[in-house]
């Protein structure tokens, strides 16, 4: 009992380090090269610098990393950056109290994402298969793309659409992980909230089985979501993010999707 709680209080002290004393990447360019556990390789992102790290930079570039505190950074210029130089260039300095909380949010995703689990998009429920729409996305699109992970050894998916408003189920069998629906489709006509479930079989139980919740809005909902996060957007689009990509991260991380 003594010698699992230490292991456990080490593993958390760990995690507290970390989180103390190092960089995140959020975005980086192709060729950008960092020393990582002393060997170099390519930077992605996801990536975590410590003080023994440095990233090298060999063209102009763009690369932003964060910090546990919901702190940008910022490099463009070519160089050898050490961990202490990359700390002076901070990319906002009048940085929104909105952007930091979504570095934060950021942050603890890529920190736990090797643990399996899913912040973003929407709150843990398990083993699921779904990905996108997540649950209590609100999306504006006309076309509906529902994307799923894929099972080894698995061919064909089952994807069950349920109208809240009158519990009809609809069906569809499909091979790969995508199904495209389209908001003119008759299933969608009495209701505009939904939910939905993926599953490997046929004939699940319905009842022991996630769903996940999705409803649509009007362009004009969406434009007023939007203009709640126009702090968030300046900051964004300050670090090079496209509207494109802005649009991306309300989608994914605040679920209200275009």
């Amino acid at each position: 009992m003594g010698k699992s709680f230490i292991i456990i209080l080490f593993c958390f002290l760990g995690l507290g380090l970390q989180a103390q004393d190092s960089l995140c990447v959020f975005k980086t360019s192709p060729g950008v090269i960092g020393k990582l556990n002393g060997k170099k390789r390519p930077l992605q992102k996801g990536d975590f610098l410590n003080d023994k790290s440095a990233v090298y930079v060999t063209a102009p570039s763009d690369i932003t990393l964060i910090n546990a505190e919901g702190d940008a950074f910022n490099i463009k210029n070519v160089g050898t950056y050490s961990y202490p130089n990359l700390l002076k260039y901070k990319a906002i300095e009048d940085q929104k109290s909105l952007t930091s909380k979504y570095f934060k949010l950021i942050w603890d995703e890529l920190l736990k994402r090797d643990s399996g689990k899913t912040i973003i998009g929407g709150v843990f429920r398990g083993d699921v298969l779904m990905e996108f729409p997540g649950d209590s996305t609100k999306t504006a699109s006309s076309k509906l793309k529902f994307s799923w992970q894929i099972e080894s050894d698995t061919t064909q998916y089952f994807v069950f659409i349920k109208d809240v408003a009158n519990d009809a189920i609809h069906k569809f069998a499909t091979n790969g992980n995508e199904l495209v629906l389209y908001k003119d489709n008759p299933i969608f006509a009495e209701s505009d909230t939904f939910e939905w479930a993926v599953s490997t079989s046929e004939f699940p139980n319905l009842k022991n089985i996630p769903f996940y919740t999705f409803s649509l809005i009007e362009r004009s909902e969406y434009e007023e979501l939007k203009s709640s996060y126009s702090d968030l957007i300046t900051d964004l689009r300050a670090l090079g993010l496209s509207d494109s990509e802005v649009e991306d991260t309300l989608c994914q991380t605040y679920g209200f999707c275009k």
